[in-house]
């Protein structure tokens, strides 16, 4: 890192010439941000900055952009036109952050370079959200396999949504209206994921306490198909409440906090009702033998009760659910410390996580 005399403090935002010894190619420790050709404009002009604002000297080094912490937004849109240096909360209308210019031109290249990175680096965030959510993962083939009922069509058409939302997120955020109809549409993406949550619960409810049972096996398929659906139900529960923190950008503490307390309580209920419901099976499978079901082939039987076991384990071991970790991790993103590094061709990079 160089000297403090090659520091600019540009109304918070600090940038410096960077080591020339940093691999930013080292894909595990950086990762190189998606820019729109607008986004990547913006980044451009900040660097024809450089090298009235660090001397000519600096210019074909790589640069680190500090943006101060829990600062996220967008500038501020001047009804004449333009934008202020005030960096807003979209969704709230408050404040987020602004500065008093140093130099107009170097100042609002700063900032509209900012804007553009954030957005970016929040498509790297979904990205990686998206990679750990296993179901949402599946091909739609593949989910199509254990789809059931009347929520078929309906959890297949929120999950493509959600799909093109978080693949287009960049370009979204670019287009005023687009992003506004994108909200209100995950919002409603939300609201199906819980009735059909609702949906499979009950059902997974009423196939294992039913009293007609009459094949054990068929009951643990069955019960087996409804955790798939159920687990596909609330990733598209989370990743629906996540994607719209990051498209109306509302970063504010509150608003966070109570997104995480809810999201996580109606995870934690929806993991008990699965844990009392695979118990239940479990000791069905285990009082197999007082002549309830018929017979079934020992080696069946101890692969679905090693199946049903596990289920049980998963849910009743771990303290915290992945999913509840996962929305924490994804909801303290935006108020962390960001470094970004940028060379002289344009390109941005970020601290791979």
């Amino acid at each position: 890192m160089t000297g403090e005399k090659d520091l600019v403090c540009l109304g918070g935002f600090d940038m410096k010439p960077c080591d020339n010894m940093i691999d930013l190619s080292d894909e595990k420790r950086f990762a190189k941000l998606k820019l729109t050709q607008g986004q990547k404009a913006q980044v451009n002009a900040l660097l024809g900055e450089v090298p009235s604002m660090l001397g000519a000297d600096t210019l074909s080094r790589s640069y680190i952009l500090t943006f101060p912490e829990g600062v996220q937004g967008s500038l501020m849109k001047l009804k004449r036109g333009g934008y202020s240096t005030v960096l807003q909360n979209p969704e709230t209308g408050r404040i987020a952050g602004t500065a008093a210019l140093e130099q107009t031109f170097a100042q609002a290249a700063c900032l509209g370079a900012f804007t553009a990175m954030s957005i970016a680096s929040g498509q790297y965030f979904l990205s990686e959200i998206n990679s750990k959510m296993n179901m949402m993962k599946l091909s739609l083939d593949k989910i199509l396999e254990f789809l059931y009922g009347d929520k078929r069509a309906e959890l297949m058409s929120e999950i493509s949504f959600i799909r093109f939302a978080h693949q287009n997120y960049g370009s979204i955020m670019d287009h005023e209206q687009q992003r506004l109809s994108t909200i209100i549409s995950l919002q409603n993406a939300r609201k199906v994921a819980m009735k059909d949550i609702e949906f499979y619960l009950a059902d997974l409810s009423s196939t294992v306490s039913s009293k007609e049972q009459i094949d054990i096996l068929t009951t643990v398929e069955k019960a087996v198909q409804m955790k798939d659906c159920l687990e596909l139900s609330t990733q598209l529960y989370v990743m629906s409440n996540l994607l719209e923190v990051f498209y109306a950008q509302n970063y504010d503490p509150d608003y966070l906090q109570y997104i995480e307390e809810e999201v996580s309580a109606y995870i934690n209920k929806c993991d008990k009702r699965m844990l009392a419901n695979f118990s239940m099976l479990q000791q069905a499978l285990v009082g197999h033998k007082d002549g309830l079901f018929k017979k079934i082939g020992k080696d069946i039987l101890e692969n679905r009760t090693r199946q049903i076991e596990k289920i049980v384990d998963d849910f009743s071991t771990t303290e915290t659910s992945s999913m509840r970790k996962l929305l924490h991790s994804a909801l303290s993103l935006p108020a962390e410390k960001n470094d970004y590094y940028l060379n002289s061709a344009g390109d941005v990079y970020l601290k791979a996580i």
